[in-house]
This record gives C-alpha cells, structure tokens and sequence, in this order.
C-alpha cells in the first residue's frame, strides 16, 4: 500500500541515510554513522519484523574458528590474510561486547571445544601441526596455546573413550542471541534511529545525486529517496546488486528438550566448523551441515545421529525447536565492505561469521560513507 500523508512524513521525508537491513551489520552501521552525525535522520528498514535473516536465527557463537578451520584458511588464504582474518573476528567480537554489554548479549566465556568424528571429514592434527598453528596464532591472541590437546572423555556428558583426543581452546564463548538482537535495537530506538520493519525493498537507483527505493508493502509497490545508502542485506544482497559475490547457503539448526541434569557447557565445533554445537541451558543445540549436501530433511536426519553419538544421553530427548538460517558466502572468506555510486556503501558476505564481524562491518561501512 502506498504511504499515506502522515506516514511519509514521519517515517520517510527528510532522510539523510537508509540502511537497508535490519540484522547487526545494518543496526551497528546506523548507530555509528548517527555517532559520528547526531543531526543525521537516519531509518533502517528490514522486511521483516526482527530482523529474521542470519542475526535472529544464528546459533550464538562469539567464535573466531577451530583449529581444522583455520588451518584450511591458511592453506586458502596465506598466512598473513588468515591472521587479518582472525585478528578482525577477535577485535570484532570485542566492539560487540563494549558496545552492548557483556549481561545485556549473555555473554558466556564458555571455551570450545573441537571433536573429530569418525566418519568427519577433518582428521586430528598432529602435535607438531598444532604447534605450528599456536606459533603464527600467538601474534593476535597473545597467548602461547591458543589450542590444547585433552583427552575428550575430560568432557562431562561426552562419555569418549581413553583414547580419544580433542582440541580445547579457552578463548570463545557464546551469547544469547536473542538478547543480543534485542540489546542492539533497544540501542538503535534509544539513538534516535527509526527502525521501520515489513518494508520488503527490491530496487535501488541513484538518480541526481540522490538514491531512489522501490520498496512492497503489503500488495503495493511504491518509493522514496534518500541521499545516502547502505545496504547490508548480507546474503540477499544479489536482489538489490546483482553484480555482488555474495550467494545465500542455508544451515539448519535443531534445540532439544530440556534435559534433566545436563552438564555439558562448551560450544563445539566439528569438522572444520561445518558442524557446531552448543548448551543452552540444560538443552543441547546442533546446527550446520551444508556440507554433506543432502536434503532439509537428511540432513537434520544426520545431525541428530552426531548428538546421539557425541552425547549419547540425548537419545531419546525429543526436538522443541528446529528452524533454518542463511548465511551469506563467495569465493574467499573476506566481507565485502565497498562504496556504490556516490553516498553509496554496500556491507555483506559474513561467511557465518556475523556474531564476531558484524558489528566491526557495520562500523567500517559508516566510516567508508562518511568519506565521500
């Protein structure tokens, strides 16, 4: 429907940044750039009404990767790209928690913890491998075992046998995303920034040194301008920038029950990350598995054949949520934080990574369009 007088008005005349995208890398983006411009009116429009893509639906990880994960991106990337890589998850996933709060996300130093299954696609590495990846590591984390080798029967609830190995580091945690979604919108109202949810925008123009949004709402289709853009739809981008590396890949996450007298609580990660897991509470969540390319339901089908098999006292425990969220990908690992005509910045391609980068992208992206 189009918008009426009062609405035009209110919510949409007057604008001097739209942010297109309402999950952590769009909301961080808005609070910084109306930091460094208090007079700006900014709004940020997402077409759903909590922000549903990755920031709503992601399985709360404050990670930086497992060892098998970042020793493939050293393979992939050379040894200096793959440290910028970590040292911006680490520096990133410190601004989230200076910004919000570490009680306002739930923040948990919960430690993680890599198991190797033994029909995973990652084999333990050897001790001098390890050695070798807590060297180059060493220079960000400032610590000489970024990653130890413990037995994994050391795990409550894991019941492993005497012999078999994993990997622990104690630097990761978790939060509670719902919170953490929460937190940082409170934070947006509270700036000043509209926050304008069930605008489904699907064309962006500039025209005039002005941009023009082409946005459905409810059956109809209409428009406004504003003289500066972000986008920040992540792994949507391609709707709005066809030209954009970025491809949307799905995961499935699954929560059990609550489980009577559960004491696991580390997040976890298997197969170079492809599979996570994690306690919430006295529940046990497990996600992921794009890998294995099967479909929705074998793939949920194995994920509950991992729980049974790294926690055997899930058997039997029935499944209370089960949902799907998207991640945003392309050819390397690195986000993609770039200008788009004049005024124009496009912040997206988080590589499932979005707790620890997101907010840093949206910071990067409103330094980049205060440049112009």
């Amino acid at each position: 429907m189009a918008f009426s007088y009062w609405e035009s008005k209110e919510w949409l005349e007057g604008l001097d940044l739209c942010v297109v995208g309402g999950g952590i890398v769009g909301l961080s983006a808005a609070l910084f750039a109306k930091k460094k411009q208090p007079d700006w009116r900014i709004a940020v429009v997402d077409a759903d009404p909590l922000g549903g893509g990755g920031t709503s639906k992601n399985a709360g990880f404050a990670c930086f990767g497992s060892a098998t994960e970042l020793m493939a991106d050293r393979m992939a990337l050379g040894d200096q790209s793959a440290r910028d890589l970590v040292q911006s998850r680490l520096n990133g996933l410190r601004l989230l928690r200076e910004t919000l709060g570490e009680v306002q996300i739930g923040f948990e130093r919960s430690g993680s913890v890599e198991f190797f299954m033994q029909n995973g696609m990652t084999r333990f590495p050897s001790i001098a491998e390890i050695k070798d990846l807590n060297d180059w590591l060493s220079e960000v984390t400032d610590l000489k075992e970024t990653f130890e080798v413990i037995q994994a029967s050391n795990f409550p609830e894991r019941h492993a046998s005497d012999h078999e190995r994993a990997i622990f580091s104690r630097l990761e945690g978790v939060i509670d995303t719902g919170k953490m979604n929460r937190s940082l919108r409170q934070k947006v109202s509270d700036a000043g920034i509209d926050l304008i949810s069930g605008l489904h925008v699907h064309a962006v123009e500039q025209l005039n040194a002005s941009w023009t949004l082409t946005v459905e709402r409810g059956r109809e289709t209409t428009s406004f301008d504003a003289p500066r853009l972000i986008i920040a739809t992540n792994a949507f981008a391609t709707q709005l920038l066809p030209d954009v590396d970025v491809q949307p890949v799905e995961n499935k996450v699954l929560v059990t029950q609550p489980i009577r007298g559960w004491d696991f609580r580390h997040s976890v990660h298997v197969d170079a990350g492809y599979v996570y897991a994690r306690n919430i509470g006295d529940r046990m969540l497990i996600g992921g598995g794009r890998h294995w390319e099967l479909d929705e339901e074998k793939t949920e089908r194995r994920l509950i054949e991992w729980l049974h098999s790294l926690w055997p006292r899930t058997e039997g425990v029935a499944i209370s949520h089960r949902w799907t969220g998207t991640l945003g990908i392309g050819r390397t690992r690195a986000p993609i934080v770039r200008k788009i005509g004049m005024h124009g910045v496009v912040a997206v391609r988080l590589g499932g990574m979005g707790v620890a980068i997101g907010m840093s992208i949206g910071k990067q992206a409103a330094n980049l369009l205060e440049e112009d």
